[in-house]
């Protein structure tokens, strides 16, 4: 789920987000998702980073979890915040869904989409031949 936020993040942006992924990462967070639920900057340092850059939670900030979306959000006795996958998953659905709601009627953002997916494309299938 990280890496999808970094990846419409990228979307929305448009231009590369070269020298600017932690700026498109937390604006699309802070743009899309509920609203004071995430600390986007947080997301972005620890889970993201942590995740893509080093296969772990950096700092420990965020604990992990599933089936308890009674704990979403909240702190732990030892300080980390509790991300409950399925929580977390809606919250990145609707925040999905917003944004391109969005490209539909905003000539910017489609121009972003448009940018984006001419310079880096859309994981596609392909076929692959052996001699």
């Amino acid at each position: 789920m990280a890496c999808s936020i970094d990846y419409l993040a990228g979307f929305w942006w448009g231009q590369s987000s070269q020298g600017h992924v932690k700026e498109a990462y937390t604006r699309f967070i802070d743009t899309y998702f509920p609203p004071g639920r995430y600390d986007a900057d947080g997301l972005y340092d620890s889970l993201r980073n942590g995740l893509v850059h080093m296969f772990t939670i950096k700092g420990k900030k965020y604990g992990l979890i599933h089936n308890n979306p009674h704990v979403h959000l909240k702190m732990s006795k030892d300080g980390q915040i509790i991300l409950n996958a399925a929580d977390f998953r809606d919250d990145l659905v609707r925040a999905t869904n917003r944004f391109f709601d969005e490209v539909e009627t905003s000539p910017t953002l489609l121009d972003n989409v448009h940018e984006r997916y001419v310079r880096d494309g859309f994981l596609a299938l392909g076929s692959v031949d052996f001699p």
